[in-house]
């Protein structure tokens, strides 16, 4: 099975299947564009490794079987060389070490962007605020400008009537005083 089709099955990234075989030192087999192909036993061993992590363990604190950890190989001379086995150790310290230094990167930028959101939180509710206390007054001049609109719509309504009280109606009395005109 592919490195995406195991991803699907443990419903992670293809890039986490990635990062704990590299990080975890687990022998899987490669076909022949490199590829890992994983076996039955490698996906029971990556759900164990997921089971781990899901409980809280840090992924270099996560115990495998030895017999799947790749083991690192030198072609041996005839007689032990004690350099290069200096050698070796100082490698995988330094590879270690790299590991180690790209998780500490990775959990600072986490810490940096949670950080950022939260700045950026604040900021939204500051904003918020500001705009409802610009709707405020906004909305108390509407109902005053609404209010304002009435009580002129009422005095034009109350005038009206004392006009036509004291004047009459004018199309009806225009009509008469025309007849009494021509009289």
């Amino acid at each position: 099975m592919n490195t995406s089709a195991v991803a699907r099955l443990l419903n992670v990234s293809h890039s986490t299947i990635q990062r704990w075989v590299t990080q975890l030192n687990m022998e899987v087999e490669r076909n022949q564009l490199g590829h890992y192909q994983f076996s039955d036993e490698d996906i029971a061993l990556l759900r164990k490794i997921q089971h781990q992590l899901n409980e809280g363990i840090i992924l270099q604190k996560v115990s495998i079987s030895e017999k799947k950890l790749r083991k690192a190989t030198i072609q041996k001379h005839s007689e032990p060389n004690k350099e290069h086995d200096q050698l070796l150790e100082r490698i995988i310290r330094l590879e270690n070490g790299l590991k180690t230094k790209a998780d500490d990167v990775v959990s600072y930028q986490l810490l940096q962007h949670r950080s950022e959101m939260e700045e950026m939180h604040k900021l939204v509710k500051k904003l918020e605020a500001r705009i409802e206390a610009l709707e405020k007054p906004m909305s108390q001049n509407f109902d005053y400008f609404l209010a304002a609109e009435e009580v002129a719509a009422t005095k034009k309504t109350k005038k009206r009537p004392f006009i036509k009280m004291i004047f009459g109606n004018r199309k009806n009395d225009s009509s008469s005083w025309s007849t009494a005109d021509s009289d």
